[in-house]
């Protein structure tokens, strides 16, 4: 018999802290919800988890760009249908007016009303906005540079009309004069200008407007302004694959009145001949704007497909995040109240071991 080493009862101490040990992280695991709460619980379980949990970021913000990309088209959506009741208003004024039975100062009163549908509908493509981005003026999604975007003197810079990369060049026309021409030079305008202070220069009819400070007839002859993009383009993937994969892109087109939109902007039906030639004009502007509305519409629907794949997505990725971090809280439960048991029978057989050797004592009786 030895009374130096009580080894029964350093058994029993080690068993007793182990199991403590496993009774603290059960307790974690049952508070948390989690089965993984350090790297040591699962050192490749959690480096997994982490990799789906910043997936499941990346789907989140998708998701969230999905469903501003629908508001977006919705309002793009709700304003090409006012154009299309205004356009529609406008085919009954010039026919009206092409017909004889109407009288020359019937004709003005039509006129006037023409006129004003006309700047209704560049009104409402100039107030069709989100985020202060114009959507239906041409130039949603485009980006501008170039040698003249590039001037501190120049601001307020809006581009419109255009559908892909182009390239506009500034000319001086003479004293007081700047011209603007497109890269193919089928387009090209003069404008007025002076030559100090603030002033806008507005070339309609290629959707180029501008802020310029000085003498534009002489510091912009020779500049360029050139145009990148195909449209919007909206983030639906998180991948780091091809936009083609991660991005839907939309063009939606300028619906203004200018030559670069419906151009309808110089028809007039204040006589017989010219209601004739606004019928035409128009014709061609309903079959533009159409073109924009099946292309609003089909984005629309491509959104809604890809959104309810991205909450599948979603679903599926955060499930299977699940099952490597989370605590199956019925198989921890029934660990712990073993555990529990087994903290009591510990201690109590350390209390045995520890009495044990007391029979000792009796030798010396």
């Amino acid at each position: 018999m030895y009374i130096q080493n009580n080894i029964s009862a350093a058994n029993a101490l080690n068993n007793l802290g182990s199991t403590e040990v496993q009774l603290t992280s059960s307790i974690q695991k049952l508070s948390s919800g989690f089965r993984l709460n350090r790297a040591g619980d699962d050192a490749a379980g959690m480096s997994i988890a982490n990799s789906l949990r910043n997936n499941l970021s990346g789907l989140l913000a998708a998701q969230q760009n999905a469903s501003q990309a629908g508001s977006v088209l919705q309002i793009a959506d709700g304003a090409t249908q006012t154009i299309s009741t205004i356009l529609d208003r406008m085919k009954q004024l010039a026919t009206q007016s092409a017909s004889a039975n109407v009288t020359d100062n019937d004709r003005q009163k039509i006129q006037a009303e023409f006129k004003s549908l006309q700047d209704e509908i560049d009104r409402t493509v100039n107030s069709t906005v989100y985020q202060g981005q114009t959507l239906l003026g041409g130039g949603f999604g485009m980006t501008a540079g170039g040698t003249a975007a590039a001037l501190p003197n120049v601001s307020n810079l809006s581009i419109g009309g255009v559908s892909g990369a182009d390239t506009f060049t500034f000319t001086s026309s003479g004293a007081g004069k700047l011209t603007l021409t497109n890269g193919s030079g089928s387009i090209a305008q003069t404008v007025n200008v002076v030559t100090t202070g603030a002033q806008t220069l507005n070339f309609d009819k290629l959707g180029v407007s501008l802020t310029y400070t000085g003498d534009p007839a002489t510091d912009l002859a020779n500049k360029t302004i050139t145009t990148t993009g195909t449209g919007a383009s909206f983030r639906v993937g998180s991948g780091a694959s091809s936009d083609a994969d991660n991005n839907i892109s939309i063009s939606l087109g300028n619906l203004s009145t200018g030559a670069s939109g419906l151009n309808i902007g110089s028809s007039t039906v204040g006589t017989a001949t010219g209601a004739a030639s606004a019928l035409a004009a128009i014709d061609i502007a309903v079959g533009k704007l159409n073109t924009s509305i099946g292309t609003i519409g089909a984005a629309e629907s491509r959104l809604g497909y890809a959104t309810t794949n991205l909450n599948s997505q979603y679903q599926n990725v955060s499930a299977a995040e699940s099952v490597i971090r989370d605590t199956d809280m019925a198989q921890e439960y029934t660990q712990y109240s073993k555990l529990q048991i087994m903290q009591q029978a510990g201690t109590a057989m350390l209390a045995q071991a520890n009495s044990s050797q007391q029979s000792v004592l009796r030798l010396f009786q």
